[in-house]
């Protein structure tokens, strides 16, 4: 006796066969019934295009990683320093727009709003202080540090050296700091 409903196989088969003739759409949660559906973000049309693409690759590479598709996650590293080595231009080129004078004392602007701050996870004391020079040596100086981190994660086509794999973690820490010094620059360039 024969059963009218396809089993799974058959059924997966005819998913297949649709998804190639261009009938039915396919994703990789057909696929893999278990893997999570993916989402995608919303909200970023007004974003500029370096903190887009950034916030873009660092959410595939971390949806790869917490599905335990590591070498996905590995796929993503490249845009994702591409985009963080834009950021961090950007960042240098407007610290160095509002360096202070050399024997004058700066400006005082009105400091950013706290809002932003705690909406960030930052202090509000440090948000409210005005820049002098010696905060702008340490900002050099991170942008620096920052810069050297993202070429140690770099990765160069040597066919003689073993390949060292990425730090995902300490990845994420830069991608974190990075985007959200963007954001504040974004949202007020005075700060």
């Amino acid at each position: 006796m024969s059963s009218i409903v396809p089993g799974p196989q058959q059924k997966f088969e005819q998913d297949i066969d649709a998804a190639r003739s261009g009938a039915k759409p396919l994703s990789a949660g057909d696929l893999n019934p278990t893997a999570p559906q993916h989402s995608g973000l919303n909200g970023l049309e007004d974003w500029p295009d370096a903190l887009r693409s950034t916030v873009e690759a660092d959410y595939e590479r971390t949806t790869a990683l917490t599905t335990n598709r590591r070498k996905t996650a590995d796929s993503f590293v490249p845009a994702l320093l591409k985009g963080l080595t834009e950021l961090v231009d950007q960042i240098d080129t407007h610290l160095q727009s509002i360096k202070p004078g050399l024997f004058g004392k700066s400006t005082p602007s009105e400091p950013p709003s706290t809002d932003l701050a705690e909406l960030l996870g930052l202090p509000t004391d440090a948000v409210t202080a005005t820049p002098g020079r010696s905060e702008h040596k340490d900002a050099a100086r991170t942008l620096k540090a920052i810069r050297d981190q993202l070429k140690s994660q770099e990765r160069h086509p040597d066919p003689l050296a073993r390949e060292i794999p990425i730090d995902h973690a300490k990845l994420t820490r830069l991608v974190t700091f990075t985007v959200r010094l963007a954001v504040i620059l974004t949202q007020a360039p005075e700060a």
